[in-house]
């Protein structure tokens, strides 16, 4: 599958966790000390599902990566999601990418920053995954 542009729906390539581990999976797996620290490699939480489409196994069984978490499931997996960015569109940028995705990414990115009710909703989530 090819990637799609930034902020085009997600199609379940995988390249973004092929290439590298987002940094709230690397925290909750335990491959990082510090909540934003960086490990280079492709994610270990990674599942392909019979379609042949990429997922999040965090999202898809939080259980099996939070134990001990005092939250359910549904919780769990709703604010992960909202972490990783699942369901705002392709955010991954590869080197052969143009000078207009990484524009486009910015832009998404500074959409978000003054968002007050995502801002919100993501406080509440980091609190969720990872306290």
């Amino acid at each position: 599958m090819k990637k799609p542009f930034i902020g085009e729906p997600c199609n379940g390539c995988g390249i973004c966790c092929l290439s590298q581990l987002c940094r709230n999976g690397a925290y909750v797996l335990g491959l990082v000390a510090n909540l934003g620290d960086t490990v280079s490699g492709r994610c270990p939480a990674l599942v392909q599902g019979s379609d042949g489409a990429y997922r999040c196994g965090i999202v898809q069984n939080p259980k099996k990566y939070l134990k001990k978490s005092k939250y359910p499931a549904a919780v769990l997996s709703r604010n992960f999601a909202l972490l990783i960015g699942a369901g705002n569109g392709c955010d991954e940028l590869l080197d052969n990418d143009t000078p207009e995705q990484e524009a486009a990414l910015d832009k998404k990115i500074a959409c978000l920053q003054q968002d007050t009710e995502w801002l919100r909703r993501a406080k509440i989530a980091i609190n969720v995954i990872h306290h």
